[in-house]
């Protein structure tokens, strides 16, 4: 089974999405102007929680390449990082 969890964070969105083999399983945004930095990371532990899948069943996350928001994707592209470092799968 091929878990992604999916990174939006180049606009106004603030979004994170997980799919298994291909297929959307659930997703979670926000609208909220300037809310990258406090909503990312309690969406991704939701959102894993919400369809009990733990962080080692990940097999890789994908973020938003732009263009769009610069710190907002310094927000998406480092959370991203830090998680595939931690999980040792690709970004």
């Amino acid at each position: 089974m091929t878990y992604i969890l999916n990174i939006e964070t180049s606009t106004k969105v603030c979004g994170v999405s997980l799919s298994k083999n291909g297929e959307l399983l659930d997703a979670k945004e926000s609208f909220e102007d300037n809310s990258h930095s406090a909503n990312l990371a309690p969406f991704i532990d939701e959102l894993l929680k919400k369809n009990s899948i733990e962080y080692s069943q990940l097999s890789a996350i994908a973020i938003s390449k732009g263009p769009g928001s610069y710190t907002g994707l310094r927000i998406g592209t480092s959370t991203a990082k830090g998680l595939c470092f931690a999980l040792d799968i690709p970004l």
